[in-house]
């Protein structure tokens, strides 16, 4: 009889300061385009240019988000060079790619209330799309927070950024949903605020912050559809979705 094969070891990833980081024509598109929607990140958390600080930063976040009891990649050590984390499982992108489309939905906007509730508890991410976030069938958690957009910005802004960030990764499961689940996912959002005490004191206002954001966002969509391959692309499908989506939620304000 052969002996058992041994457990499988923990899965871990490792980030390293050797990575490539943002070239400065990326940042610069960032930059722009955040502000031109009138979202002031600041230019030092968009220009990468220290690795180490980076990792410095997400050792710091992980390790204070782990103490105030988040669901987030435990920390399994850090030199300075290179920052080892435990596995949380697979991405919420990849579990929403592989679930049939009628259960979707609901686990979309279980996803945009526990980011609510997350921000509720005072907290924010940074980088808050479906491709750094987890579910286990019960349990959202969190990872990839080297984004420094504190002190930067104020927290209720960033928060929204995170909002917004969570909702156009979301779009390509979206677009044949229609625009009622787009509202159906931001009403979630706003739901979870309201049910929940803000530990910082500013409830951020995703109406107000969605309605401030709409006339630009339409304007792009116009911009798109003079041209007759843009018009039709899948890409403006889905931000048009999003647009009427988010519009039907603001004026059911």
């Amino acid at each position: 009889m052969s002996p058992p094969n041994p457990p499988a070891p923990p899965r871990t990833w490792t980030k390293t300061a050797d990575r490539p980081l943002r070239s400065r024509r990326q940042s610069l598109g960032i930059w722009l385009f955040a502000h031109w929607l009138r979202v002031p990140v600041p230019w030092h958390a968009v220009r990468q240019t220290d690795a180490r600080g980076l990792l410095a930063f997400e050792h710091e976040r992980l390790l204070a988000l782990a103490a105030a009891g988040e669901a987030v990649p435990p920390v399994i050590a850090f030199d300075g060079h290179s920052l080892v984390t435990g596995d949380i499982g697979r991405t919420l992108a990849h579990t929403l790619g592989e679930m049939p489309e009628p259960q979707r939905l609901a686990v979309m906007c279980a996803a945009s209330a526990d980011l609510a509730a997350f921000h509720a508890r005072g907290h924010w991410h940074g980088g808050a799309q479906t491709r750094n976030l987890t579910w286990d069938g019960q349990r959202f958690a969190r990872l990839d927070f080297e984004e420094p957009l504190l002190p930067g910005m104020d927290l209720p802004t960033v928060q929204l950024y995170d909002a917004l960030q969570l909702l156009f990764s979301l779009s390509h499961m979206l677009e044949s949903l229609g625009p009622q689940a787009v509202r159906e996912v931001l009403q979630a959002y706003e739901q979870a605020a309201r049910a929940h005490p803000y530990e910082a004191g500013l409830k951020p206002d995703l109406r107000a912050f969605l309605n401030h954001l709409l006339p630009r966002l339409r304007w792009v969509s116009r911009l798109a559809g003079w041209s007759s391959r843009l018009n039709h692309s899948r890409e403006l499908k889905r931000l048009r979705t999003l647009l009427d989506g988010m519009a039907a939620f603001v004026s059911a304000g």
